[in-house]
């Protein structure tokens, strides 16, 4: 799908804010409202825009703990994920590359909550170990950037 820099104009202010009106996204990319609908629809019937969501804060809500847990497992991720996925703890799971097989970002209310999900995640059939480590403070927390492409060089 071409994208123009309208449409990454929009991408980067609904990063920002989400919560912004037709009205005042229309105003920001110099286009009529309807126009506006139109693109933020064709970006989600694409994929581009992949879900409209809030973000929270996690301790306010009593999850205080954010940790990284690396899984060396004996079996293919894809033989794990569906136990992953059941557990509501993990927010994020990613196969890697190296010596771990999958990196799991995790939130917890607790030391002994991240304990005792240590210990779950150690009983799932496939992982032979766990890695855990824990964010003492996230130093950056961004959307993911958007830049128009650099037009190819006419030659």
């Amino acid at each position: 799908m071409n994208l123009d820099k309208k449409d990454f104009a929009l991408i980067e202010a609904l990063q920002q804010n989400a919560s912004r009106r037709l009205e005042d996204l229309a105003k920001m990319v110099h286009l009529a409202p309807s126009s506006v609908h139109d693109r933020l629809q064709r970006l989600e019937r694409v994929g581009i825009i992949r879900q409209w969501t809030i973000k929270v804060d996690a301790p306010a809500l009593g999850l205080g703990v954010l940790a990284f847990v690396g899984i060396r497992a004996t079996k293919p991720c894809s033989e794990l994920v569906d136990s992953l996925r059941a557990i509501p703890s993990v927010e994020e799971c990613h196969s890697v590359a190296g010596e771990l097989s999958m990196m799991l970002k995790v939130r917890v209310a607790s030391t002994p909550a991240l304990l005792e999900l240590s210990e779950l995640l150690r009983a799932i059939p496939g992982v032979e170990q766990t890695e855990t480590t824990i964010v003492l403070k996230t130093q950056i927390d961004r959307p993911i950037a958007v830049k128009l492409p650099a037009a190819p060089a006419s030659t």
